[in-house]
């Protein structure tokens, strides 16, 4: 019987220790991920700053990066296509997202399409999947929507 309860508080203590080391293993790929600071949507290849004050940054983007530009925004953003375009979003991996109201959103035929999109989206990047015909939007950045916790994913916020 001794030897039987032996065996058993080993064979659990066993199991315990695995539990405790897939756990751990598991916590270290979590604390990586989270703690991956990207960069923010902007500047970036094919965007110019047409105006900034203490309450907005305006960019006209023609076209997307020629290497995907894998970022997260940091402001919430009011987006204006000018110029419709087909683009592809990429996750973090560079492997084609799919499809969202975020993805549909970049791939709408209407020129004048107006977008809103909150603080805190992504990782992602965004491909031109036409290059002979890209496309020509105009971002506005709220300045002072940046989520608190900020700091901790993206390298623009301190």
């Amino acid at each position: 019987m001794r030897l039987m309860l032996r065996r058993r508080a080993w064979t659990v203590a066993g199991v315990l220790a695995v539990a405790a080391a897939v756990g751990i293993g598991i916590g270290a790929q979590l604390t990586r991920a989270q703690a991956q600071k990207w960069p923010p949507q902007f500047p970036r290849e094919g965007a110019t700053k047409l105006f900034e004050n203490d309450k907005i940054i305006v960019w006209e983007q023609v076209g997307r990066p020629k290497t995907p530009f894998v970022h997260k925004h940091i402001r919430d953003i009011v987006t204006i296509q000018l110029k419709p375009g087909k683009i592809d979003v990429l996750g973090p991996d560079l492997q084609k997202a799919v499809s969202s109201g975020f993805t549909q959103g970049l791939t709408g035929p209407d020129r004048g399409n107006v977008r809103f999109t909150k603080a805190g989206l992504g990782p992602h990047a965004e491909v031109e999947a036409d290059t002979a015909n890209p496309s020509r939007s105009i971002f506005i950045e709220i300045k002072g929507t940046e989520p608190k916790d900020c700091a901790d994913w993206s390298t623009a916020c301190k």
